[in-house]
């Protein structure tokens, strides 16, 4: 046997040199591949040492041993340099000369020149990076005085504005959040405590991975030495380990314990991590409702503190004023000196927390930001939380830290792919005691994959914004499911010309927008191509604009769709469009056509809607809730089976088959008639805007929270 596998691996490796004889055209890919290769497998063992090391050193610290290692000084290019362990040329650049200043990379550049030329502007402005956009530093920065002494010019300025308008650190930030690797043994890499082995890990590892650039690296660690408590507030936030140890670290309750753990378990001192010096991170009510969860003795002692205005004021006294509390007397003097008529109602606001896709460019995101702004509305706190899914995320995920300070939990995730692990990529430890649980699903069948339902016994209810999709969900769920369409708002937009876009302005122009992660067989963009097709002529004035994205991930399909539009004047648009410009592009045009195999709701539908275009769609599925023959053109169809399995779809399932004649002539009326799809436009602007309001949504979530908070206020000791 052993012969047998020496003579099959040998047989191989002559198959293999004899066809790279024969193909010597792709030798030089090959050669390339190799030498990728050879350097990926050095970078991942460099990094796994790295790894090492600082887990050695932090157990060398907790055992007793003096591993410090020094606080990395951002503004010494010496310490910098000796902390990278890399050539000087690939960690600065030549002094950036303000004239010259062409782009935000460049204003960066000679930002932080600037200050670490400039002592005096350290002093000054000690968070010249972080502090507030309108004051301190870049305030003065582009001051009139300022720009006389240091020469920016107009166009320098207008490069400073956009630097200053975002978070120049974001992406940076982003990239330590989501590498995991670095995160399990570097949580605290942007403290003082770790900046020194996480510096080297971005400037020797991923710098070289073309992930961000040099100056994005300087900019988050400047940023992150102004504040270093802040810091360690961020990375307890995104460190689901420590917020399981200390549920109320964040708190005057939990912060000295929390801060005293992490001084000996990390081997730092100074004023950032005093123990006395806690954060004003929370309000006082969210400081005692984080308590209030995190001590039980509390919730025995005052089991009606957060649902009665009688139990609250009589949390308050007893805790600031009670030896039974068991509190150290400077928390009982804070507790005391709380003003009840301020700290009561602001305990009994009705809050909930939300995790879902906050940075994920696709509907999932906009439902959900949708029903954060209904519930806003309607006077309900939100506790938002993002749940990562990959690189290609807007760099946002440190903008939702909120932890699960309210009782009940929307889980806004899709069942596949990342529902088991959804607290894990969130970042989020699961608070204990367990929230009440709600999923929110979409789904473009009337029926469900068979795996739903073991996710469905992790919740207690299931919220679906379409009765389509509500349908399908209770012929297989025990749990409850309920309707609850999540609003539709258009955000503020730019209005931009078509000129932008590359369209032409005296065409009509017809828009049809998909991800092609969402499954182009039942977007049907092909269908809608031969409807085109059908109703005009190459020489007509007519247009048909696809707007997709993700196409590098599906690029036989994306190929297709090209193939398909050859010839005619069909625009395809394979690009990531920030929200700002999908509307914008929306905007531009005459009117949106869906020619949808299936959809659980039909967000883009409703949007168009909203901004007053005809909308021609099929007449099936989700968007039948909000269209009708009155605001809109909807197409027959056909309901057939899918004959094939079109992953994640099984081949039994069933969908409708768009009528191509029926949306040909829809597309060529319109066209005919531009006063009467102005009309009809019109008709489907006023029917969303009374049907599909936020404030609407608003209300019906809130009834539906205060339903379950009564119900779990009914089930507490000591109810009436």
């Amino acid at each position: 046997m052993a012969g047998f596998d020496f003579l099959r691996r040998n047989v191989r490796r002559v198959l293999k040199l004899g066809y790279w004889l024969l193909t010597p055209w792709r030798m030089p890919q090959r050669l390339r591949s190799l030498r990728e290769g050879v350097v990926r497998e050095a970078r991942a063992r460099n990094v796994a040492l790295l790894i090492e090391q600082e887990r050695s050193r932090l157990n060398d610290i907790r055992n007793g041993r003096d591993a410090r290692t020094g606080t990395l000084d951002v503004y010494s290019l010496t310490d910098a340099l000796d902390a990278a362990a890399v050539p000087q040329d690939r960690l600065v650049w030549p002094i950036q000369d303000v004239r010259s200043i062409h782009d935000s990379f460049a204003a960066a550049r000679f930002v932080v020149d600037l200050l670490r030329a400039r002592a005096d502007l350290r002093e000054r402005f000690p968070r010249a990076l972080s502090a507030s956009k309108q004051e301190g530093f870049s305030a003065w920065l582009l001051g009139k005085d300022a720009r006389q002494e240091l020469g920016i010019n107009d166009n320098a300025a207008q490069h400073l504005v956009a630097l200053f308008s975002a978070d120049f650190a974001d992406r940076a930030r982003q990239r330590f959040l989501t590498t995991d690797e670095i995160r399990t043994t570097l949580p605290h890499g942007l403290t003082p405590a770790g900046s020194r082995s996480l510096f080297k890990w971005f400037v020797q590892h991923d710098l070289a991975g073309g992930h961000l650039r040099i100056e994005e690296v300087w900019w988050l660690f400047m940023q992150a030495a102004e504040d270093p408590q802040a810091e360690l507030v961020r990375a307890y936030l995104f460190t689901p380990e420590w917020q399981r140890l200390f549920p109320e670290a964040l708190t005057v309750f939990g912060w000295a314990g929390f801060s005293s753990w992490f001084v000996v378990n990390f081997g730092v001192d100074g004023a950032w991590v005093d123990p006395l010096a806690a954060p004003d991170v929370y309000e006082p009510a969210l400081q005692i409702r984080l308590a209030y969860w995190a001590r039980s003795a509390w919730r025995t002692a005052h089991p009606h503190a957060l649902s009665h205005t009688s139990g609250a004021r009589a949390m308050l006294q007893w805790l600031g004023s009670s030896l039974d509390a068991k509190l150290p007397v400077a928390m009982q003097q804070w507790c005391a000196a709380l003003d009840p008529e301020v700290v009561v109602p602001a305990l009994l606001q009705p809050r909930v927390n939300i995790i879902g896709h906050f940075c994920y460019p696709s509907g999932l995101r906009v439902s959900v930001e949708a029903m954060t702004g209904a519930l806003e509305l309607a006077g309900t706190a939100v506790s938002l939380r993002d749940v990562r899914t990959d690189v290609r995320d807007d760099p946002c995920h440190a903008r939702f830290g909120g932890l699960e300070t309210a009782d009940v939990t929307v889980i806004h995730v899709q069942p596949e792919p990342f529902f088991e692990e959804v607290y894990a990529r969130a970042d989020l430890a699961e608070r204990a005691p367990r929230t009440y649980r709600i999923a929110y699903w979409y789904w473009e069948f009337d029926s469900i994959p068979e795996a739903w339902c073991a996710h469905a016994e992790q919740v207690d209810e299931v919220w679906t914004a379409t009765e389509f999709i509500a349908h399908g969900l209770r012929k297989q769920l025990t749990v409850p499911v309920r309707t609850l369409f999540p609003g539709v708002t258009l955000a503020p937009f730019e209005a931009r010309e078509r000129a932008h876009f590359g369209l032409d302005p005296d065409r009509f122009t017809f828009l049809f927008t998909f991800h092609m992660l969402s499954v182009m067989e039942r977007k049907n963009p092909l269908g809608l191509i031969r409807a085109f097709r059908q109703a005009f002529p190459a020489d007509e004035k007519a247009s048909l604009i696809l707007k997709t994205s993700f196409g590098d991930r599906h690029p036989a399909q994306l190929q297709e769709l090209r193939d398909a539009a050859d010839g005619a004047p069909i625009t395809i648009i394979d690009q990531v469009f920030s929200p700002d410009e999908v509307l914008s592009l929306m905007n531009a045009c005459d009117a949106y056509v869906s020619l949808h195999r299936s959809e659980g709701l039909g967000l883009t539908l409703a949007e168009a809607m909203l901004m007053g275009k005809p909308v021609i769609a099929t007449a099936f599925s989700g968007n039948m809730d909000f269209m009708t023959p009155e605001n809109s053109l909807l197409v027959r169809y056909e309901r057939v089976k899918l004959a094939k399995p079109i992953p994640p779809y099984e081949a039994d399932l069933e969908w409708a088959e768009p009528s191509i004649e029926e949306a040909a002539q829809y597309m060529r009326s319109l066209y005919e008639d531009q006063e009467w799809a102005r009309e009809i436009g019109e008709r489907g602007r006023q029917s969303a805007l009374q049907n599909l309001s936020l404030e609407e949504s608003g209300r019906r979530f809130s009834a539906r929270l205060a339903e379950i908070r009564a119900i779990r206020t009914r089930e507490l000791p000591g109810a009436v």
